[in-house]
């Protein structure tokens, strides 16, 4: 059988002139020989005994070494030593050349690792076909192998940049976690674990790594549309959500999920990684903000009390008329309901509107719709909300006394508007009152219409104007708003 082998790769050596490309090409290399040494991927032959018949210069390179043709004891390799990839040796007589030389079925992509005889190794991956006669009789093997160094290190190198990305998610605080296309879990931190109270089954577990999900008013929130879920259904990041993760022990952790689709080079969504920020602090820090704004609100309006009590029993008795009395504790209260109104809002802004309310609700009764407010949206900041709820009450308490809102056919139209942009915006703000008493200009300025003017032009830095026109008297005020209102 290897004479019928050696004769056979003789014939294929003949030089022929044949009138095709094949053969244009074997003319100008020269013989099957040249051809075969001049390949640039290493190959050898085996006979059916698995003696060597035939390699070429590469796998003489590659091996380290040039074994004897058709020595018996150069069977199945020509290598020194050859081991399996995890570097356990692998004996001649087991390689896959005698393998496919015993089954006479190829073996494909078999990573071997060739040990040359000064120690160096090569890891090569091996490709081996049988060879038969005409007779469709086996009579030998060819190998055809490469040198995968590059590819190995490339592997390598990866594989430590995986690890090494694996290890900074794993160190990072926050929990984070990974699925395929599906929702599947294919990677969740440790901090992932610790915020669920369990540990994600991956591959099987989908969307979140929580057990169970509500909304923060309580509402459970279905697994399949959780963020996650709704981030990889729509191919879109998902942002400014909050939920609230329960452990199996009943324990509640409120968190911010940042859900964000993953595509690769050609656009196709191959996962989502989600970052879950734990705002447990937060969360309890504005609930304590929220009872130190209660109680400080509490100790205001006890200490607003405190003085309406003490400025009532000053007066008694002292000469004070009734009228100043009342009049006071009416710049207390509305002062005290200024108040209110900010610290439900964590005393970050109160609506110009609200407190215009405010300002006329103890002369509404029996207007009969005489009273007209404007509808803009306008938040005042805390210290501007308190100065201009003292000059509205003075604005009502003077038309409750002395103007429109004195007469049963008096009415009183509110309006206003915001000029400018961001960079500088402003208040224009217009009372206007009619049909109330003959309007006269007063020949002294009262307490209220002086508290008015030092409230504008001075603690708010803008203007005020009022004319006391024939048909009822008329502000206005034009006051900057910050920007961030």
């Amino acid at each position: 059988m290897r004479g019928s082998l050696t004769q056979s790769l003789a014939d294929n050596g003949q030089t022929q002139t044949v009138p095709t490309k094949a053969g244009a090409v074997r003319q100008a290399a020269g013989r099957w020989d040249e051809i075969y040494e001049h390949m640039p991927i290493a190959v050898y032959v085996c006979d059916l005994d698995g003696l060597i018949v035939q390699y070429n210069r590469r796998a003489e390179e590659l091996w380290g070494r040039a074994p004897k043709i058709g020595d018996s004891h150069e069977r199945f390799c020509g290598a020194h030593r050859l081991l399996l990839a995890n570097e356990t040796v692998l004996p001649h007589a087991r390689t896959p050349m005698a393998q496919v030389l015993r089954t006479g079925q190829p073996a494909r992509d078999v990573e071997i690792i060739i040990e040359r005889p000064d120690g160096s190794r090569v890891p090569v991956l091996a490709n081996i076909d049988p060879l038969v006669n005409d007779a469709g009789e086996l009579i030998g093997a060819v190998n055809c192998f490469q040198d995968i160094s590059r590819l190995k290190q490339a592997e390598t190198e990866l594989q430590a940049r995986e690890r090494w990305y694996r290890e900074l998610l794993e160190a990072l605080p926050a929990a984070i976690y990974t699925t395929d296309p599906d929702g599947r879990i294919t990677f969740f931190n440790r901090a992932a674990a610790e915020l669920a109270g369990s540990t994600p089954e991956l591959g099987s577990d989908k969307w979140c790594v929580a057990w169970r999900l509500y909304e923060p008013d309580g509402t459970e929130i279905p697994h399949d549309r959780c963020p996650m879920a709704v981030a990889l259904k729509e191919g879109r990041p998902v942002r400014g959500a909050e939920a609230v993760a329960e452990r199996p022990d009943g324990t509640r952790v409120p968190f911010i999920p940042y859900p964000t689709p993953l595509y690769d080079a050609s656009g196709t969504m191959v996962g989502a990684v989600n970052m879950l920020v734990d705002i447990s602090e937060r969360k309890e820090a504005e609930s304590r903000q929220i009872g130190l704004m209660n109680e400080l609100n509490h100790r205001v309006k006890n200490t607003l009390a405190t003085v309406q009590a003490l400025a009532s029993q000053t007066m008694r008795g002292s000469g004070v008329s009734e009228e100043v009395r009342a009049a006071f504790e009416a710049r207390l209260l509305a002062l005290s309901r200024t108040h209110d109104q900010l610290t439900r809002t964590g005393w970050k802004a109160a609506d110009l509107a609200s407190i215009l309310q405010c300002a006329l609700a103890p002369y509404e009764n029996g207007s009969g719709g005489r009273i007209k407010l404007g509808e803009a949206p306008v938040r005042l900041p805390p210290q501007a909300a308190l100065t201009l709820a003292m000059v509205l009450h003075e604005l009502a308490a003077n038309a409750a006394r002395h103007g429109s809102l004195a007469a049963p056919d008096g009415s009183l139209d509110v309006t206003w508007r915001v000029l400018g942009d961001n960079g500088e915006r402003r208040l224009r703000f217009e009372w206007q009152e009619s049909g109330g008493p003959p309007v006269e200009a007063p020949k002294h300025t009262g307490f209220g219409m002086r508290l008015a003017e030092r409230s504008v032009t001075r603690a708010l830095k803008g203007s005020l104007d009022i004319a006391f026109d024939p048909g009822g008297m008329r502000c206005t005020m034009d006051i900057p708003l910050p920007v961030s209102t």
